[in-house]
């Protein structure tokens, strides 16, 4: 009996058992368990300003029609496209006044491996771009670029975002999240944030600067990981969702781009963008990326912390096997091949000297029923599990084991193939975004966004030994 000949709703039903409510689970706290914070209700302050939508639509309107009926407009909209890409791509070192105090108040804590900075409250209340030393791009995101950047002998990442890119692709909500569970969200395997500031063009996130690379770019090099290597990775990526998950967060976009190594070999989580907090309805929460995205949330779903656990399969079987379970061209072919059958890796496939136990794991955190997914019930079930048996997890938390697998510091861990896709079908509304921005009122999207840490628990590697 074909499969296609059924409703897709009953593919559904028939995938994704009616599990209990996410709130009648709670997740297991970590042995060592960081210090809970408690996260704002508001996630968006941003929607109570004063903004008027109809009126900045209005004006975007007027823009463009006064734009087509003068003379010279053409010239004059290659010159403001030209400018958008300039914006969110410019190479040129930004440059300014300096409005900073002098940073001899600065504490500094040194523990071991790690050096902690803590700022005082009152320093650099006007920090600006200006008070760093932009030295070249190491990535580049959706909305424009990120830099390594030098500040009083401390490295550090920024990432520069176009206003005018992230009101185009309708993401104001999305950094303004991320900006906010960046100020609550400290933790020695998270990205932790520093500072956050803006000008009339840009966003700024100061934040962790990781010389090892991401790990996409590392599984491109090695094609496959050995299983000491994968088991080491899983375990911190695991010892990072942990703590988001006990301050009831789901990251959602848990994928090799999304996790960076130090030079030590350790892995870090980045990537807060579409990160939620935890609610019983949110079935309309269907962002992340193919391929990664648990099954749930593909269908429309109401979901838990499971659905990191399923990204977290994933890439245990992608290290293994040098593939993604789940293959397309689009969203829409993925969510087709996962409904119509259960990945399993089977024993003529499992690479010479990797454990059954190894199998046995990644199998169960890719079963695609949520209530029969390993970490459904709790993180408690992933450690108890037999492949992490005697398993040091206070020692890999308190940073004391040495990683299998070390980033080379000679080598250039980033990929400098990047290239720049131009937006050509939103290029006349990023034109447009780019004259709103000059209007006060379009600015109140992005109302609180400064921050600066003071913060003594954030984790900054040792730059000692960078030169």
């Amino acid at each position: 009996m074909s499969q296609a000949s059924s409703p897709n709703n009953k593919l559904i039903n028939t995938l994704l058992l009616k599990s209990k409510s996410p709130s009648q689970y709670t997740i297991q706290s970590p042995a060592v368990s960081p210090t809970q914070v408690s996260l704002p209700k508001a996630l968006y302050p941003h929607k109570n300003s004063s903004i008027d939508l109809t009126k900045l639509a209005t004006l975007m309107k007027q823009q463009k029609v006064k734009q087509s009926s003068s003379e010279g407009s053409k010239d004059s909209m290659t010159q403001l496209i030209a400018k958008a890409r300039a914006i969110a791509m410019s190479a040129k070192t930004p440059s300014g006044p300096i409005h900073i105090r002098n940073d001899s108040a600065q504490v500094r804590k040194v523990n071991k491996e790690a050096e902690v900075v803590s700022p005082k409250a009152t320093d650099m209340k006007l920090i600006n771009k200006a008070a760093f030393t932009f030295e070249f791009v190491i990535g580049i995101g959706g909305f424009g670029k990120v830099w390594k950047v030098k500040r009083t002998g401390q490295q550090f990442a920024m990432k520069e975002m176009s206003k005018a890119l992230v009101i185009t692709k309708k993401s104001v909500n999305s950094v303004m999240n991320e900006r906010m569970l960046l100020s609550q969200l400290k933790h020695t395997f998270l990205i932790n944030m520093y500072y956050a500031f803006q000008d009339r063009e840009n966003l700024y996130l100061v934040m962790d600067y990781m010389c090892g690379g991401d790990l996409r770019f590392h599984i491109g090099r090695m094609r496959r990981f050995n299983e000491e290597q994968t088991k080491f990775f899983v375990a911190s990526i695991f010892i990072g969702l942990e703590y988001l998950h006990t301050n009831n967060i789901i990251h959602r976009d848990i994928k090799p781009e999304n996790l960076v190594l130090d030079e030590k070999g350790f892995v870090h989580i980045t990537d807060l963008g579409i990160a939620r907090v935890m609610k019983q309805e949110n079935s309309s929460d269907t962002s992340g990326t193919p391929g990664y995205m648990a099954p749930e949330v593909m269908c429309r779903q109401n979901h838990t912390f499971a659905v990191d656990y399923y990204a977290l399969g994933v890439i245990a079987y992608e290290f293994m096997l040098g593939r993604r379970p789940y293959v397309g061209r689009s969203r829409q072919e993925i969510r087709d091949q996962i409904l119509a059958r259960q990945v399993q890796i089977k024993a003529s496939e499992v690479p010479q000297n990797w454990s059954v136990e190894a199998v046995d794991f990644v199998n169960r955190l890719l079963q695609r029923k949520p209530a029969s997914r390993l970490g459904f019930n709790g993180g408690h079930e992933i450690k108890l599990h037999p492949w992490f048996k005697s398993f040091p997890w206070s020692k890999l938390q308190n940073r004391e084991l040495k990683a299998p697998f070390i980033p080379n510091p000679s080598d250039d861990n980033f990929d400098q193939r990047q290239i720049v896709i131009e937006d050509e079908e939103n290029a006349d509304l990023i034109a447009q975004n780019i004259q709103l921005l000059r209007d006060p009122n379009a600015q109140q999207q992005f109302a609180g966004y400064e921050y600066q840490s003071n913060n003594e628990k954030i984790f900054v590697f040792d730059q000692t030994k960078q030169s």
